[in-house]
């Protein structure tokens, strides 16, 4: 539920790339504010200048927007813990240059989670929509060429509730929003992708694109626990069923209570100092100056999933990731069986020195950060040995102990410049596949790089402008 739409340098970086300003910052916007229905926090001291109004759309019956508004008391150290360690405040975390801390904004609406589901699939909207058809437990296999025309995919093959394979043909194109995953793996199975890949898995090379499944960028997480003397966190409402029922019984009656919140109220962006010793090797792959690195957020529970939850006791989770990463890994066809078997997913965790180093320098961030004066009151005290914080080996293994993925996957059917040929990117700055006719991508395999943050704000905000290329028959 958390909702960010990117820094303005990644959005302008992409535009670089494509040669598409566009996609520029201060165009995208218009596509980020049609889509959202942000809910103004109360007007007291304690939410002040907490959001800008310019960067926000206010459709009430667009995807919901709103900061937490429940006065957690992990807010209170949080905040100035990050004030007593030289963290400056951001005035909105989805103004465009979000390095520092700042009040976190969830896609939530009513005391419920907001989507594209509830808000463009909801009941309403299909019963007014006689063109639109959504069929459930359905599976894409491949998409196939039409009838006389072995570069134009309008037709869709796909495995119905009953399991039969059934065909589906468009009479104008077939837009592909499968994801990072699944997407890569239905053009292969279709004909596109690397020649030799798909020769290896018996599958007739229809175009040779090799882009097609490279590319994979995600961020890597871990997470570091502090014990607590607070009482209130969210730690029982996990562990202990009557609890939770409480909560739950409270949120079915009205929509409201803890269980309307996050964990979490405030995030905090980062970037490795600029005279740091990785740059003498290593050149930044951010984009820019006013783009994080890393990304901290002190959650109020015990949220680490690579190690079991103690039954008592209350903790704070920093949650750490590397939002800025140089590591690229593949998505490819299963051996076994291509066509119907799960994808094989490298994804190259920490197997960039860059990676390693920005990890390191952001636990280093968030232990200075608790032992800042703010959290004195609450006896904050380090679940883990903190003597690896002075020892690159000790913290590398305990980073590789601790890892995960950070589920924001892009990259694998990448966008590049409309010149530039079909094997070195997948798409054009219109989402078409280069090379074939009918058949175009609108998901988080397009972005040609990873996007700093969670991708689902920018994944809605491309999603529009497609829609605006497709209604302008571009």
């Amino acid at each position: 539920m958390t909702l960010n739409r990117a820094p303005a340098s990644d959005w302008d970086k992409i535009a670089s790339h494509t040669g598409d300003r566009s996609f520029r910052w201060e165009n995208i916007l218009k596509y980020i504010k049609k889509n959202e229905g942000f809910n103004r926090p109360p007007n007291t001291r304690e939410y002040a200048n907490s959001y800008d109004p310019s960067v926000h759309g206010f459709n009430a019956d667009k995807i919901g927007n709103t900061l937490v508004t429940d006065g957690n008391w992990i807010s209170e150290p949080s905040l100035g813990a990050a004030s007593e360690v030289g963290i400056s405040h951001v005035g909105d975390v989805n103004g465009g240059y979000p390095v520092g801390i700042s009040w976190q904004q969830f896609s939530t609406k009513g005391g419920a989670r907001s989507s594209a589901a509830t808000e463009y699939l909801n009941a309403r909207i299909l019963k007014s929509r006689p063109n639109l058809k959504v069929l459930l437990n359905s599976f894409v296999t491949r998409t196939l060429p039409t009838a006389g025309s072995n570069l134009r995919f309008t037709t869709v093959e796909y495995r119905d509730a009953s399991g039969a394979t059934v065909t589906a043909t468009a009479r104008r194109e077939v837009i592909l929003s499968a994801g990072v995953m699944a997407t890569p793996i239905i053009l292969m199975r279709s004909g596109l992708g690397p020649r030799a890949h798909l020769q290896a898995n018996n599958i007739t090379t229809v175009l040779d694109i090799p882009a097609i499944g490279q590319n994979l960028q995600d961020r890597i997480g871990a997470a570091a626990v502090w014990m607590v003397n607070a009482t209130d966190t969210d730690d029982d409402i996990d562990r202990d069923t009557a609890v939770f029922n409480k909560w739950m019984d409270q949120w079915n009656h009205n929509r409201t209570g803890r269980l309307t919140q996050m964990s979490y109220r405030q995030m905090i962006f980062g970037r490795v100092p600029n005279n740091a010793s990785i740059f003498s090797t290593m050149q930044d792959p951010s984009s820019g100056p006013t783009c994080p690195h890393y990304e901290l957020y002190p959650a109020n529970k015990w949220t680490s999933p690579t190690s079991p939850r103690p039954p008592t006791g209350h903790f704070v989770t920093m949650n750490i990731f590397v939002s800025a990463s140089n590591v690229r890994g593949t998505v490819t066809l299963n051996p076994t069986n291509p066509l119907t078997g799960n994808p094989v997913i490298d994804p190259k965790y920490l197997s960039s020195e860059w990676d390693r180093y920005v990890m390191r320098d952001a636990i280093r961030t968030s232990a200075r950060y608790f032992n800042a004066p703010s959290w004195k009151k609450w006896n904050a005290t380090p679940v883990f040995d903190t003597s690896i914080l002075n020892d690159d080996d000790a913290l590398d293994a305990w980073v590789s102990s601790a890892v995960f993925g950070g589920v924001h996957g892009v990259g694998t059917a990448r966008m590049g410049p409309t010149n530039s040929p079909p094997g070195q990117d997948v798409v054009a700055p219109n989402f078409k596949v280069k090379g074939v006719s009918g058949l175009r991508i609108a998901d988080t395999s397009i972005f040609p790089f990873v996007i700093n943050w969670h991708t689902m704000g920018a994944t809605y905000a491309i999603a529009e402008k497609v829609s605006d290329l497709i209604k302008s028959g571009n």
